[in-house]
């Protein structure tokens, strides 16, 4: 299979991360944006779009539709099938009634399923998930597909049109990329309908996809990764569908973490599709970046994280410290824990640090002459008089997410000249490195890239 030079897209998590996106987007390919951030924050995503993704910046931009988030889905703790749309519900304060609080779908997919049509609608209305018996008539897909398609393509420029100080500059909004199909989650209780549901809407989005391609979105567990079945049903059914392009979402699927025979046959799928289609990893990493060897088009991940995406976030957990990338090994680690390599692996001055670990600008500007100012990537403090418990400063956490985006940049594009065997060669020489550090999770980091190479050597 012939050299693919992979695109890397930035997923906007929130309007927090606007001074990333704005400082490093025109050096990436592409910026994507769901559509309850869209519907949360219409003005002000709209304008970031068109600012950073106008007609003459030569960067592209797609629009989630985030259908899936109206399916069924799986219970994070419990592991069973729900079709109540809970984990797209808040506790809200009741106007007028003093204390009174309901459980209700947040505001943002209220507007996005309005936007999206009946069938979304109905949902949040009646809080039951959509079925696929819901979609069975063929008309009522057609409808479906009309309507997310058109949301793609028309609604910015709507936002646009709705503000008389800028209704005129409506015409010049630009198009997104590509259209992505309606998609759900193949929940495993009802995986033949969800699965053959998938087909049909890609099928009939390519029919109304008009000037744009049509990509469609394959979301599932990555058990399925394991399942032979259903991995030959995707090469099988999909291509039908004449979809120009599948963007991969296996939810928990992590690759700096994944076993043997998924990321096998996870090269295997993307090697099967791609001989047909432009094939994306909608979270992915490097070993996702090594795959365009083997018909990988590109990737898309957050601003220092979402390189793995569950399907439905766990409730309540803290957010987590943004830990040091480390090129090496590709996966980010304490700062600690890096520290206490440094003596056996000979890095014991600046130089030398920028020779072994990383010289991208942040690095150099933060450690300079002393490489005792690496500890400044895992500054902590107090955040309030009567916080318990130290956090990471937020100095300390946008040097290492400005770090994290330039050391993939730097990745995408040395790969993009780079054979197989070069991909392979790499990987060997940071596992000859690290395996053998005193840090287990750093061992375990390198243990992984060397499985990652024996899965991108195996025929």
């Amino acid at each position: 299979m012939s050299l693919v030079q992979p695109k890397v897209h930035l997923r906007l998590g929130s309007h927090a991360e606007k001074e990333y996106v704005e400082k490093t987007l025109k050096r990436f390919d592409g910026l994507i944006v769901g559509g309850n951030l869209l519907e949360a924050t219409p003005g002000a995503t709209a304008s970031l779009i068109v600012k950073l993704c106008g007609k003459t910046s030569g960067v592209s931009y797609l629009i989630d539709p985030m259908t899936y988030a109206f399916g069924a889905y799986v219970d994070p703790v419990t592991g069973k099938s729900r079709a109540d749309l809970d984990w797209i519900k808040s506790d809200q304060k009741v106007k007028g009634q003093k204390g009174k609080v309901v459980r209700a779908i947040k505001s943002s997919y209220q507007k996005l399923s309005g936007a999206l049509g009946p069938v979304f609608s109905d949902a949040c209305s009646t809080g039951k998930a959509v079925e696929p018996s819901g979609l069975a008539s063929s008309q009522i897909r057609s409808q479906v597909a009309e309507a997310v398609l058109e949301y793609q393509m028309t609604r910015i420029r709507d936002v646009f049109a709705s503000d008389p100080e800028y209704k005129d500059i409506a015409d010049e909004v630009p198009l997104p990329a590509a259209l992505l199909a309606p998609y759900f989650y193949i929940e495993p209780s009802k995986k033949a309908e969800w699965s053959r549901l998938s087909w049909l809407l890609a099928a009939e989005a390519v029919k109304r996809g008009k000037s744009l391609p049509v990509h469609a979105v394959v979301c599932a567990p990555k058990e399925y990764l394991s399942d032979d079945s259903f991995l030959n049903e995707v090469v099988t059914k999909l291509p039908q569908s004449k979809v120009a392009g599948v963007w991969l979402w296996f939810s928990r699927f992590d690759e700096r973490l994944a076993s043997e025979v998924e990321l096998l046959n996870f090269k295997k799928l993307v090697s099967a599709l791609g001989t047909t289609m432009q094939v994306a990893n909608m979270h992915g990493g490097f070993f996702s970046l090594a795959l365009s060897r083997h018909g990988m088009s590109g990737i898309a991940h957050g601003v220092g994280y979402g390189e793995q995406k569950d399907v439905v976030p766990v409730i309540g957990q803290s957010t987590p410290t943004v830990r040091y990338y480390l090129p090496p090994i590709y996966a980010r680690f304490g700062v600690p824990d890096i520290e206490r390599c440094f003596s056996a692996l000979g890095v014991t001055t600046p130089k030398e640090f920028f020779r072994k670990i990383c010289d991208c600008v942040v690095c150099r500007g933060v450690i300079a002459s002393s490489l005792s100012n690496f500890r400044e990537f895992g500054d902590r403090h107090y955040s309030t008089p009567i916080s318990k418990r130290a956090a990471q400063t937020p100095a300390a956490a946008k040097r290492c997410r400005f770090h994290f985006l330039l050391c993939r940049l730097r990745e995408r594009d040395w790969i993009a000249d780079k054979t197989n065997d070069d991909v392979i060669k790499q990987l060997s020489d940071s596992v000859a490195n690290w395996k053998s550090v005193v840090v287990q999770d750093l061992r375990d980091g390198a243990a992984q890239v060397e499985r990652w190479g024996r899965v991108l050597g195996t025929s």
